[in-house]
């Protein structure tokens, strides 16, 4: 139910183009994961090629990992003997040459992955308190309470649309009648090398859709893991005060957001954004933005600057909460074209999640 408000934005800029336009996209992240109060485990070696450590353990490790999508949507659907690959640069240290696997939606399963849309009425007692800003003190006019029991009709019927394209876009397969080309596939799983470069020439060549090349610059590269200086993440926190992050800046950022989700029993959703004003559905990851959009978010004060380093939690708002877990984004340079079939564009990102703690909490 979560998603009902973290609407995600689609990783490709599918409007206002012609009826035959198709889009490629790179998409390159830093993921760090952390959990509050318990040491890091630094004696862990790296796994070998091919190996993915389990996300409950990738938190104790505090090691960066890298992931790499490519991504090709085309407006029909595929022939049975169409094929899509990229050649890329060396320094990406996969090879030659990367194959795509194609998904072609059918009337009847127009995505893959399937689940119940959230619905308003099955909790009627349902609340949510969202806050914003960095500040040591929760600031007046806040929470923001939105309960249930007080929707219009009209509410929840736009509480259920947005579940539903909430669902389908967080689905790199959700648009029907589009053919879907991705990488990395089970053949190429795709494990980035820390010391790989995104940088340079990327060569896409198909025989249903076009054939193009796009140019990752010095600038266009992976980003740099977010590093906490404080709190001591190796120690438990305490939720009762005012919490103050600080990190080494990630260069090259152009803008970040950091936010907090917590559960307060069965009934209640708890929320907090560093957005400076009240925007609503801005919570969490929102996807790979493109560099306007994100230059344009800090300008409204939504984002916090690139070189941004510290962000203050009003104390108390997650003292009662049994789950309390923090998302933090940096958004990096990009590349795109113009013109093109396929229309290519490259973005990066760094990424953090922190369990914070909680009530519930056993550690």
């Amino acid at each position: 139910m979560i998603h009902v408000l973290l609407p995600l934005l689609a990783s490709a800029p599918m409007a206002d183009q012609a009826n035959d336009q198709a889009f490629f996209a790179i998409l390159a992240e830093t993921k760090m994961m952390r959990m509050a109060g318990v040491e890091l485990m630094r004696d862990i070696p790296d796994l070998p090629p091919g190996f993915k450590m389990p996300a409950g353990m990738e938190m104790m490790t505090g090691k960066p990992s890298r992931i790499l999508n490519m991504r090709l949507w085309s407006p029909s659907i595929a022939p049975k003997e169409a094929f899509a690959y990229v050649e890329p640069p060396t320094g990406l240290k996969q090879g030659k040459k990367l194959d795509l696997e194609l998904y072609r939606p059918t009337a009847s399963e127009p995505g893959k992955r399937k689940g119940d849309v959230f619905d308003p009425d099955s909790t009627p007692d349902f609340t949510i308190k969202i806050y914003w800003g960095s500040s040591e003190t929760v600031r007046e006019g806040q929470p923001r309470v939105i309960e249930w029991k007080g929707l219009t009709a009209e509410q929840k019927a736009a509480m259920r649309q947005m579940a539903r394209d909430a669902q389908a876009e967080s689905d790199y397969f959700y648009k029907p009648d589009w053919t879907t080309a991705f990488w990395p596939t089970k053949k190429q799983p795709g494990q980035i090398d820390p010391t790989a470069s995104l940088v340079g020439t990327y060569t896409l060549t198909t025989n249903y859709c076009g054939n193009v090349a796009i140019d990752a610059p010095q600038n266009v590269n992976f980003l740099a893991p977010y590093e906490i200086t404080a709190p001591d993440l190796e120690k438990k926190i305490d939720l009762t005060k005012a919490l103050k992050f600080e990190w080494k800046q990630i260069p090259y950022s152009l803008g970040q957001a950091a936010s907090i989700v917590a559960m307060e029993g069965k009934n209640t959703l708890i929320m907090w954004s560093s957005s400076e004003v009240f925007v609503e559905g801005l919570m969490g990851d929102m996807g790979f933005l493109q560099m306007s959009e994100v230059r344009d978010f800090v300008e409204r004060t939504i984002f916090m600057a690139g070189d941004r380093m510290a962000v203050d939690v009003p104390a108390g708002i997650f003292k009662e909460a049994d789950f309390v877990m923090m998302n933090m984004v940096g958004y990096g340079p990009g590349a795109a074209l113009d013109k093109a079939q396929p229309l290519p564009r490259i973005q990066a990102k760094s990424t953090l999640s922190i369990m914070l703690g909680g009530k519930k909490m056993k550690f």
